[in-house]
């Protein structure tokens, strides 16, 4: 479970990013796409500090038999969101 929550650490920290290049551009070209990004973006962030708020406060629940399946949900949406940022940031 400390795994899961320093990736997740690392998913908050890439949302992150990807708000702050969606509103720079919702800046500059006010549209119904870019508001949702922000949407999104933001979204994402709500559900993801909720998530490092229940590993923080409920790790001792969680049975070793779901840790290895928290650990690769949280390596797909790392993945996800690493390749999110190459294409927005490039």
């Amino acid at each position: 479970m400390a795994a899961s929550t320093w990736l997740t650490v690392v998913n908050v920290l890439l949302i992150v990013s990807l708000l702050y290049v969606y509103l720079r551009n919702m800046k500059q070209v006010r549209s119904g796409f870019t508001l949702g990004l922000v949407i999104f973006a933001g979204l994402f962030l709500a559900q993801y500090l909720v998530s490092l708020y229940y590993f923080f406060t409920m790790m001792p629940f969680f049975v070793p038999e779901v840790e290895p399946f928290v650990l690769a949900l949280t390596v797909l949406q790392l993945i996800g969101l690493s390749v999110l940022n190459w294409i927005t940031w490039s």
